[in-house]
């Protein structure tokens, strides 16, 4: 099915909630969104600890000529 159709279905679906059913998609959503923001503040602490990160001042210099 295409993603397009798939969409409508969804919008279709979403626009016969009631408002409790609405609230609970939203707060559903809510949390996916933080969950995903903490696996990716974890990836990114692991990155820091294993070094693979650049510092700032190193960017900035290879950059400078751009700001």
């Amino acid at each position: 099915m295409k993603i397009e159709i798939r969409k409508y279905q969804l919008i279709e679906r979403v626009m016969t909630l009631n408002e409790n059913q609405l609230e609970k998609l939203e707060s559903f959503l809510a949390q996916e969104s933080a969950t995903e923001l903490s696996v990716s503040l974890d990836r990114a602490l692991q990155q820091v600890k294993e070094g693979k990160v650049t510092p700032h001042t190193q960017v900035r210099k290879k950059y400078e000529k751009w700001l």
